[in-house]
């Protein structure tokens, strides 16, 4: 008899080392929802007790806690063809965030299942092509992945003098995922009829889930969180932000309020167009989500990577971006063979966001990258005097590729200049607040965070990808883009916060000296202020 369960002794042993063994290593989550904090080094026990039971009742039988949502919003700078200039844009991403509880029962079904999904693949013949939410590429990062992608282009090119990249994205991937397919896949991982009713609980609880919104819960019962942070009020889950008044003290009574409220959402069955009703949709944001993700495309990706080894072109997907890389010649008739396919699936390719990018020799005999779609639109024939409208540089994984040279995306560079900029200021305005130590700013937590002087931070990132093979933190060597480009776009980053630091610092420090001058004419003692850096 085949074992339906996904418990295994060597499964839970690299599942809790990945967890952390020490206090070191195991970070306790904070973040608010229906259950208290759960600390997995000292109650890992229970979590143990449900998924090793062999009768899978356990787990079938276990109450899923509400998701609590949270809204993402993430401004940035965007080019726009029809303005021919940057606009800012907001992107808002829905996160749902599972119990404590919850969180580590997801993990462990995502770990076990992740483990099956990638011996599927690998028999499969198509794990080159998938690159996200794996544990098995060791070690392997975007860089590599990038890199992979670029020096492929450098390949094709040489061979045929010129080839084709489509990017595409898929338009809401979790909030479109189908669940009927979604299961069918899910058994088909596992070479099983139907789930296991553990994993068929799993599965209920992440198509039929609900919620409540973070922001609406706070804003109905009036509930200022960052006030209570600051004065250090003691509280652990989103019911005790309640007052016992309302409702009552127990668990039950205040959740019972927040349903009776209409605070409590449930992912209903999705009205389309033609008035029927489909089962879509899974919250973006638990570990066991982001495995899914991929498990739903088993059949698209082995169909594209078989067509790409019969027509010669490369495909890689990285969740709900997929990346074609392909003669110039048959890449109208790849595209349209995607798009097709794609919707067997119930899933739709955002047209706005489909790049498609030609490289070819421009007029100076070197290889450029040049925007075909724009081309296409605007029926225009490419020469020495229009050329330079036209080249646009295939953005991939946080890099640029032009034809020519690698480099990090304006856009990430920009958020870490921002991000960078955002905590010198709170750090100056630190030092200068009652409880600052001396009047002294303490460049050194801002050095590890923003600039190469530290381990693990965007510019370390940043700097291994511009070399042609870094070291990890386990002392693993892997290969770097080996790019100029890179290292000149990080060149001037310290001098810039420095920079940033004097001048914020001057401002603050002439604001200070305003207020004592104030002060003094109301004849209050002066109190000496001196600027150290």
């Amino acid at each position: 008899m085949k074992n339906l369960s996904l418990y295994d002794e060597d499964v839970w042993k690299r599942f809790s080392e990945k967890i952390g063994k020490t206090n070191e290593e195991f970070e306790l989550k904070k973040y608010p929802q229906f259950d208290p904090y759960f600390d997995f080094l000292k109650y890992g026990e229970r979590l143990k007790k449900l998924v090793e039971d062999p009768s899978l009742e356990l787990v079938s039988k276990h109450s899923f806690l509400p998701f609590v949502k949270i809204l993402i919003k993430t401004p940035r700078y965007r080019y726009q063809d029809n303005i021919s200039s940057c606009k800012l844009e907001t992107k808002i991403r829905p996160i749902s965030f599972a119990s404590h509880f919850d969180t580590y029962l997801y993990a462990y079904y995502s770990f076990a299942l992740n483990e099956k999904y990638q011996g599927y693949i690998k028999e499969k013949g198509f794990d080159g092509s998938i690159l996200a939410y794996r544990t098995d590429l060791d070690g392997k990062c975007n860089i590599q992945f990038a890199k992979q992608a670029f020096d492929e282009v450098k390949s094709q090119n040489k061979v045929n003098g010129d080839c084709a990249v489509i990017a595409l994205d898929i338009t809401g991937y979790f909030d479109n995922i189908d669940h009927s397919l979604l299961k069918e896949k899910w058994c088909k991982v596992l070479d099983l009829e139907k789930l296991p009713k553990d994993q068929y609980k799993v599965y209920r609880s992440l198509t039929k889930y609900s919620y409540v919104r973070l922001h609406s819960v706070l804003k109905h019962f009036g509930i200022d969180l960052k006030k209570k942070k600051k004065n250090g009020e003691g509280w652990q889950t989103i019911l005790d932000l309640i007052p016992d008044s309302i409702a009552g003290a127990s668990f039950k009574d205040k959740f019972n309020l927040i349903r009776s409220r209409s605070l409590l959402t449930t992912n209903l069955p999705k009205q389309q167009k033609d008035g029927t009703l489909e089962n879509r949709g899974i919250p973006q944001g638990s570990s066991m989500s982001a495995l899914l993700s991929n498990i739903y495309l088993i059949d698209f990706d082995e169909w594209l990577v078989k067509l790409g080894r019969e027509n010669g072109f490369k495909y890689y997907r990285y969740c709900d971006d997929l990346l074609i890389i392909c003669s110039t010649k048959d890449a109208r008739e790849i595209n349209a063979l995607v798009l097709s396919e794609i919707k067997k699936y119930k899933l739709v390719i955002q047209d706005k966001k489909t790049e498609y990018i030609v490289f070819k020799n421009n007029s100076a005999g070197k290889i450029r990258a040049f925007n075909q779609k724009k081309i296409v639109e605007k029926n225009v024939k490419i020469n020495a005097q229009n050329e330079n409208q036209f080249y646009k540089n295939l953005q991939y994984l946080g890099f640029e590729f032009n034809g020519q040279n690698i480099y990090i995306r304006p856009g990430s560079l920009s958020r870490y200049f921002r991000k960078a900029k955002g905590r010198i200021v709170k750090s100056v305005m630190m030092s200068y607040s009652n409880k600052g130590r001396g009047n002294k700013i303490l460049r050194k937590q801002l050095y590890e965070r923003y600039s190469h002087l530290g381990r693990r931070n965007f510019l370390s990132y940043a700097k291994n990808a511009s070399k042609k093979t870094y070291r990890n933190s386990k002392g693993k060597v892997y290969e770097g883009m080996d790019s100029i480009s890179i290292r000149r776009q990080l060149s001037a980053h310290f001098g810039i916060i420095e920079r940033e630091v004097l001048k914020t610092s001057l401002q603050r420090f002439a604001q200070e000296e305003g207020k004592t001058k104030k002060r003094e004419s109301r004849g209050r003692k002066r109190k000496e202020r001196t600027l150290k850096l």
